[in-house]
């Protein structure tokens, strides 16, 4: 009997020790490095700080640049303003100017044009003058036509030199550039056939004096024209 009421008592006792340990709450492990967690918190605030600083350095450099824009903007349109402000009174004379300029291109224009125009009137009165100092017993000029950079002669003379001298002395009108004999033949008699052939004899000759070479645009106009002509 006694050793069985030992072995309860001793059972119980064991049994309220249990009891105990289960009624303390469980506190957790024990942190044997505390360090870390505080080396932690402090690294993710310094990050923080460092990127609210350059978030704030980033919105100053914005606003720095766009108000220097705005001044260098300010700046150009006060000088643009003064600049207009300044060249207002001068509006006028510098209309008048171009007006003035334009006028004196036209002139110049109308000039050269004029110019060109009367060129061939200038080489008839050359030509005009030339000829009336020439003595009319060995060549008699027949008729002619006159262009803008050519003339076309017909005359008779008495011979192949009293030609030939004729013509140079036409080549050496004031320009007057070349000077050839394009057709040289017989004179027609009055039943329109030829007469003899004798040496020495009269003959009758086509001339042409050139004054002058026409520009591209003359020429391809003149070819033109001819064709135009032929067809």
């Amino acid at each position: 009997m006694r050793g069985v009421l030992s072995f309860s008592s001793g059972a119980g006792a064991s049994l309220d020790r249990c009891d105990q340990r289960a009624a303390v709450p469980w506190l957790g492990g024990f942190n044997l490095l505390p360090y870390r967690q505080r080396n932690a918190r402090l690294a993710r605030h310094r990050c923080m700080r460092d990127w609210a600083a350059a978030a704030c350095v980033g919105a100053a450099g914005v606003l720095l640049v766009a108000g220097w824009q705005s001044f260098a903007a300010a700046r150009l349109d006060a000088r643009r303003a003064a600049v207009e402000q300044a060249l207002t009174p001068l509006a006028v004379p510098l209309a008048e100017h171009a007006k003035l300029s334009q006028a004196e291109q036209q002139q110049r224009q109308a000039a050269a044009r004029a110019a060109s125009l009367a060129r061939p009137l200038v080489h008839l009165r050359d030509l005009l003058d030339a000829l009336s100092f020439e003595p009319g017993d060995r060549v008699v000029l027949r008729q002619f036509r006159q262009r803008e950079y050519e003339t076309e002669l017909l005359a008779t003379s008495s011979g192949h030199i009293a030609s030939a001298e004729w013509l140079k002395r036409l080549g050496a009108v004031q320009g007057v550039e070349s000077a050839e004999i394009r057709d040289l033949r017989r004179p027609t008699a009055k039943g329109g056939a030829p007469t003899e052939p004798a040496i020495g004899g009269p003959v009758e000759f086509d001339a042409r004096l050139r004054w002058g070479e026409p520009p591209p645009q003359a020429t391809h106009g003149s070819r033109a024209a001819r064709k135009g002509g032929a067809r």
